[in-house]
């Protein structure tokens, strides 16, 4: 059969669906990422128009969610950006000290994410969304946890080290951090008595360079550190419910109404007026000249099709 982008994601689709048979998390080196696959310009640019705003820029810190205003400007500083957007170079200094940034809902508002997502669930008949992480060498991005999806990490960056240990033998089970031992469980599947086992020994344990794709079955518990420069990776979290056609489909809880978009995009407007009728020559410039203010840069030379 044609595919309409996984073989150009995973290289072999066979291989790709052994492994979700095994639920077996596998590394996979396509020749060539997909056209389709965002690039760090793209997102490194989006960041520094200073439009971009919770709920699509998040940041967290020792498993913790980062206040807004702690890479927002500071009311009213000078030159700063309207109240509630993200500042690049506030975001910088958080990465810088060990914090990890999240693009959440990519697929809504990046179009190569939404071209990717909406070419991955037509091959797969699943629903896919995308967000993006980013850390710098040697922190750790969110703790030991699992999620309640298939996921695809691409990653577009510097290198990651991940450790991902097998499905519970009992099967997947809640989204969310692993408990301690000793510690009830996080979800709602019946099992024995007792205290939650640890996750035991990684089922794999490897370091991710940028071109390359990690699949993560559902429920696998992992972790990931990042291993060298600034680590970006591409995430594709692959819903096990089947995608449905036309009008049928669920409406998702977390995407936003009518009235939402618009509200946003009246304060988008605003700031974007109220910034250029501030803006002098030299400001746009400047802009002009590079996507983010001391932007680190990763060591490894990415492959071809990663940009």
């Amino acid at each position: 059969m044609g595919w309409a982008v996984l073989d150009r994601l995973v290289g072999e689709p066979g291989l790709f669906f052994e492994a979700c048979r095994r639920g077996l998390p596998q590394v996979f080196t396509p020749a060539v990422l997909p056209q389709e696959v965002p690039t760090l310009r793209e997102l490194t640019g989006a960041l520094s128009g200073g439009l971009m705003r919770t709920p699509y820029v998040e940041m967290a810190r020792e498993g913790e969610t980062v206040p807004a205003s702690e890479f927002g400007p500071a009311p009213g500083a000078a030159g700063g950006h309207e109240q509630g957007f993200a500042d690049p170079e506030q975001i910088m200094a958080l990465l810088a000290e060990g914090a990890t940034l999240l693009l959440p809902r990519l697929d809504q508002w990046n179009a190569s994410a939404g071209a990717l997502t909406a070419l991955v669930s037509q091959d797969l008949r699943r629903a896919t969304e995308a967000f993006c992480v980013a850390t710098m060498a040697e922190h750790r991005g969110p703790a030991e946890h699992r999620d309640d999806a298939d996921v695809l990490v691409v990653q577009l960056a510097g290198r990651k080290e991940w450790t991902v240990y097998a499905v519970p033998p009992e099967g997947p089970r809640q989204a969310g951090p692993m408990p301690g031992p000793g510690e009830p469980a996080l979800d709602t599947v019946p099992r024995r008595p007792g205290p939650m086992p640890g996750p035991g020994e990684p089922a794999l344990d490897t370091v991710i360079g940028a071109g390359d794709v990690l699949y993560v079955p559902r429920g696998a518990p992992h972790t990931a550190t990042g291993d060298e420069g600034l680590s970006v990776h591409l995430t594709l979290t692959i819903r096990r419910e089947e995608l449905r056609r036309g009008p049928t489909r669920p409406a998702r809880a977390d995407l936003m109404t009518a009235a939402q978009l618009l509200d946003t995009t009246r304060e988008l407007i605003f700031a974007a007026r109220k910034r250029m009728a501030a803006a002098t020559p030299e400001d746009l410039l400047e802009r002009a000249r590079g996507p983010l203010p001391a932007m680190p840069r990763a060591a490894s030379t990415p492959r071809p099709g990663v940009g």
